[in-house]
C-alpha cells in the first residue's frame, strides 16, 4: 500500500477497533444489566435483536449518503453517535428506554462500517483492497477479543461503566478523527449522469451483486447461530463454563486476526477472490460438521477454530469483491451489503435457539447446510472481473 495512505488506514482500523470493542464490551454484563432493570430473556432477546433491524434499514441509507456527501462527514457522524449514545446507556435506568436507545445505536453505528470500508475502497485496487478489508476484519476482531474481557473486568466495580468507558473513548477519538482523515471521495457518485439512487426493495433481487449480498447473509446467519447457542453446546458436550469460553472466544479471534491480517494477501494473489469466498464457505461448513462430532474439549476448541478460519476467508474478500463489481456506488452497494448481513444477526439467534430446543447439533447442521447451499447456487455467479472505479 502507498505510504501516504498508510494514516487514514490506521485511523479506520482504530475505529473499527473501538466500535467492535464497544460491541463487545457490553456482552458479559448485558443480561444482568437488564435482568437489574426488570427485564427477563424475552426483553434481552428484543434488545439485541432491535440493533441489527435497525442496521438492517439505516446501512443502505448511511452508505448512499456518503457516496453523495462523502466518507469523513458520514464516519464522524457515525463515531460522535456511537459515543453519545453509549454514554447515554450508562445513565439510562428504565428498560423500555434502554431499548429505544439501542434502536437509535444500531441506526447511528451502521454508519461506521459500509462506509470505511468504502473508503478503503477509494483509496485501494486490486491486492491491496483485499488486504485492507483484511486488516479491517482483523481490528474487529482484536475489538471483540479485548471487548469482553474488559466489559468483564469493568462491571465487577459497575454495570454503567463499561457503557461509559466504550462512549468516551469513541468521543475523545473523534478531534483525531476530524484533524487527520482526509475526504477520500472524489467525486460524489450522484453526480454521474444516469445514475439510479437505488432503494431497498425487491428490486434488489435483480441486482447483479445478489449473490453477494446473499452470501453475506449465511455468513452473518450461521456466525450468528453458532452465537447465540455454543455456549450452551460446549457445556452440554464437555462441560465448558464461562471461563473455558472465554479462553475459546479469545482463540477464535486471534485466528481470524492471523487469517484477516496477515494471509488474505499472499491468498488473494494466489488464488483470487471468488475462489476464497467459496472455498471459506466450504470449510466453515467442515468446521460445523466437526463441532458436532468433536469428544472432547481440544477437538471441539480446534473445530471451532476450523470454523472461524472459513468465515475469516469470506468476509474480506467478498467485500471486496463488492467494491470491485458494483455500479451505482462503493458506499449504496457495501450499504445493501452490510444491510444484508444484519438481516442475517435479526433471524440466526432465534434460529439457532429454536433448533437448539428440538436437538443441539440441529444450529451447526442447519448453518453447514446453508453455507454448502449458497455454495451451488450462488458461487457460479460470483466474478473475478472488475469494473471501472466510480470515484
Amino acid at each position: 500500500m502507498q505510504k501516504k495512505f498508510m494514516r487514514p488506514i490506521v485511523i479506520l482500523l482504530i475505529i473499527q477497533f473501538l466500535v467492535m470493542v464497544g460491541f463487545g464490551i457490553v456482552i458479559p454484563i448485558l443480561p444482568f444489566f437488564v435482568e437489574k432493570l426488570g427485564g427477563g430473556a424475552l426483553s434481552l432477546g428484543v434488545f439485541m435483536s432491535v440493533y441489527s433491524i435497525m442496521q438492517f434499514i439505516f446501512a443502505p441509507i448511511w452508505g448512499r449518503l456518503s457516496d453523495r456527501i462523502g466518507r469523513r462527514p458520514v464516519l464522524l457522524i457515525g463515531l460522535c453517535g456511537y459515543g453519545v449514545t453509549f454514554i447515554m446507556f450508562g445513565m439510562i435506568n428504565n428498560l423500555y428506554l434502554l431499548i429505544g436507545l439501542r434502536a437509535l445505536a444500531g441506526m447511528v453505528s451502521s454508519a461506521t462500517l459500509p462506509t470505511a470500508m468504502a473508503y478503503l475502497a477509494d483509496i485501494t485496487e486490486g491486492v491491496d483492497r483485499s488486504k485492507g478489508m483484511g486488516m479491517l476484519g482483523a481490528a474487529m476482531g482484536l475489538g471483540m477479543v479485548f471487548g469482553p474481557a474488559i466489559g468483564g473486568w469493568l462491571g465487577h466495580y459497575s454495570f454503567s461503566l463499561p457503557f461509559f468507558v466504550a462512549g468516551g473513548v469513541a468521543l475523545l477519538l473523534l478531534p483525531f478523527t476530524w484533524a487527520l482523515l482526509p475526504e477520500s471521495l472524489k467525486r460524489p457518485i450522484s453526480d454521474v449522469p444516469g445514475r439510479r439512487r437505488p432503494r431497498l426493495t425487491l428490486e434488489v433481487l435483480k441486482d447483479p451483486l445478489f449473490a453477494l449480498f446473499a452470501f453475506n447473509f449465511v455468513i452473518s446467519f450461521t456466525m450468528s447461530m453458532f452465537e447465540s447457542t455454543f455456549a450452551l453446546f460446549s457445556a452440554a458436550k464437555v462441560g465448558f463454563g464461562p471461563e473455558e469460553m472465554g479462553i475459546t472466544f479469545a482463540i477464535l479471534g486471534i485466528s481470524a486476526v492471523i487469517v484477516q491480517g496477515g494471509l488474505i494477501g499472499p491468498l488473494v494473489k494466489k488464488f483470487g477472490e471468488a475462489s476464497l469466498v467459496k472455498s471459506g464457505a466450504v470449510l466453515s461448513s467442515l468446521g460445523l460438521i466437526l463441532i458436532i462430532l468433536s469428544g472432547n474439549a481440544v477437538l471441539l476448541v480446534m473445530s471451532t477454530v476450523v470454523f472461524m478460519m472459513g468465515n475469516s476467508l469470506m468476509t474480506p474478500t467478498s467485500s471486496s469483491l463488492v467494491t470491485k463489481q458494483n455500479s451505482r456506488g462503493q458506499g449504496a452497494s457495501l450499504g445493501f451489503f452490510q444491510s444484508f448481513a444484519s438481516l442475517g444477526r435479526v433471524f440466526g439467534p432465534v434460529t439457532g435457539g429454536a433448533l437448539f430446543e428440538i436437538g443441539m447439533g440441529l444450529p451447526y447442521i442447519t448453518g453447514a447446510a446453508f453455507l454448502v447451499l449458497i455454495v451451488l447456487a450462488a458461487g457460479g455467479k460470483i466474478s473475478i472481473k472488475s469494473k471501472a472505479p466510480l470515484v
